[in-house]
């Protein structure tokens, strides 16, 4: 009978002890929440730009006009609804960094190119794009002609990823989370009137929001980064 009063003793000091444990750590937790949740979400940036090739007559390009392309996403991905968005984007960044240069958008290229009556020689001119990297000169001739320009700015959604994993769990629950959204983009500039490339380079932007509901950054949000710091990289 000593011997089990002496086990239910020991018990309860051993329960009590685990109860104040539980509540010191209830406490913390709850301070440490309450201050993350004041501060509210860390969101860290990482973005890389780089000029990947540069031709000898890319100052030209100052005293002529660019006509930018539809973004061209690889045919085995699933980023082709994208497309326009960086488009869009990419050219909202080059109105902004290069203001004094004249651009044909890809919307106004678009209706150009459909009002030319080019639409398969552009869709053949794409195809061809994709699978070998080159415009093909003729082709591209006939679409110069119909917007009017010497250059072709060709954008091209290289990916697009999110992840999300847990940084801090407590009885099973994911209490802190961090979400993480990267896109990579590149872009050729072409003369229409040699066929030739004269400036390419890419830009990427990684975007990571940390906090207890951590919300998804949007492909828009990260494509804008990659575009303002790829559009920067351009020498004219």
């Amino acid at each position: 009978m000593r011997t089990q009063r002496t086990e239910d003793r020991g018990q309860r000091t051993e329960d009590r002890q685990q109860t104040r444990i539980m509540s010191v750590f209830c406490l913390l937790s709850s301070v440490f929440f309450f201050i993350v949740g004041c501060s509210g979400p860390f969101k860290q940036t990482n973005l890389s730009a780089n000029e990947l090739y540069r031709s000898h007559v890319i100052e030209d390009i100052n005293s002529h006009r660019i006509g930018f392309l539809t973004t061209v996403v690889s045919r085995w991905s699933n980023l082709g609804e994208y497309r326009l968005t960086v488009s869009d984007i990419l050219e909202k960044a080059f109105k902004s960094e290069k203001p004094a240069i004249v651009f044909v958008s890809s919307r106004e290229a678009i209706n150009r190119i459909n009002n030319a009556d080019l639409t398969s020689s552009y869709s053949e001119m794409l195809d061809y794009y994709d699978i070998t990297g080159i415009l093909n000169m003729s082709l591209l001739k006939k679409i110069g002609n119909a917007l009017n320009v010497r250059y072709v700015a060709q954008p091209r959604l290289l990916s697009f990823t999110e992840t999300t994993y847990s940084r801090f769990s407590f009885l099973g629950l994911s209490l802190i989370s961090t979400r993480e959204t990267t896109v990579k983009i590149f872009l050729q500039v072409w003369d229409v009137s040699t066929g030739n490339i004269v400036w390419e380079g890419s830009g990427q932007a990684t975007i990571a929001v940390e906090a207890m509901r951590a919300k998804p950054v949007t492909f828009e949000e990260a494509a804008e980064t990659a575009s303002f710091s790829l559009i920067k990289k351009l020498p004219f």
